[in-house]
């Protein structure tokens, strides 16, 4: 099996947080890196984000900058990168989010085929469907990077969230993770941390090497590790 090329970008609080316990705090990464972000997802032929990212903050995945949507324009590629939502669940609200109703592409979602045939027929009036197998911890990943690899997306950013960049990272799915970790503490045991899930046993943890550090402005550190259990592609 194939796979893009997969990085990963997150702003994260001192104690690894996400968001607060409401999931009502986002973008607190400042200007540094949302354009950080812009420069990313310009690089990116598709974002891809978990489902619950969907329900809680309603993002459109677009580039805003017109500078990086000329740089994508001259690199002979499509002005907005394709969105794409995992969800073994399909309990997320897709006609009522920006994602499935303004986008330059349609976006592609990655579920299994159990679902009742009439929620699928639903969900492909305004979405491409990849079908993928189920294993006992969710969709199959492995499958599902090599179908979006075939599809053309060479280079994939993953924006979570911690469930997804668990999972993803787990699976040996994920070659590098730009990390914002700014000067904060959300606290709480329901805010949702950078990586979820189940969580790895002690010995097996997925080790990264740290490629650079910047510090930008009002005390926020850039970071740049690269997966050390990233699979061949």
């Amino acid at each position: 099996m194939s796979r893009p090329f997969t990085y990963g970008n997150l702003a994260i609080s001192l104690d690894g947080r996400i968001s607060t316990a409401d999931r009502a705090l986002h973008g607190f990464g400042g200007r540094e890196d949302r354009d950080l972000m812009e420069e990313l997802r310009s690089q990116a032929d598709a974002v891809m984000i978990g489902a619950a990212t969907v329900r809680d903050e309603n993002p459109r995945l677009r580039l805003s900058s017109q500078k990086w949507i000329e740089a994508r324009r001259l690199a002979g590629r499509t002005s907005q990168p394709r969105s794409i939502v995992v969800s073994r669940s399909l309990d997320f609200p897709w006609h009522e989010r920006e994602l499935f109703r303004a986008s330059e592409h349609r976006p592609l979602v990655i579920t299994h085929s159990d679902h009742p045939g009439q929620l699928l027929a639903d969900l492909r009036t305004v979405a491409d469907l990849v079908l993928v197998p189920v294993t006992q911890h969710g969709v199959d990943l492995a499958i599902a990077m090599d179908r979006v690899h075939q599809l053309g997306v060479d280079q994939l950013l993953l924006e979570g969230g911690g469930e997804l960049n668990f999972a993803m990272l787990a699976a040996g799915l994920v070659d590098e993770f730009h990390l914002t970790l700014c000067p904060l503490v959300f606290g709480g045991r329901n805010a949702p941390g950078a990586f979820s899930g189940l969580g790895f046993v002690a010995g097996d943890q997925a080790l990264l090497s740290l490629v650079s550090l910047r510090q930008g402005a009002d005390d926020r550190l850039f970071l740049r590790y690269r997966c050390l259990n990233a699979t061949p592609r």
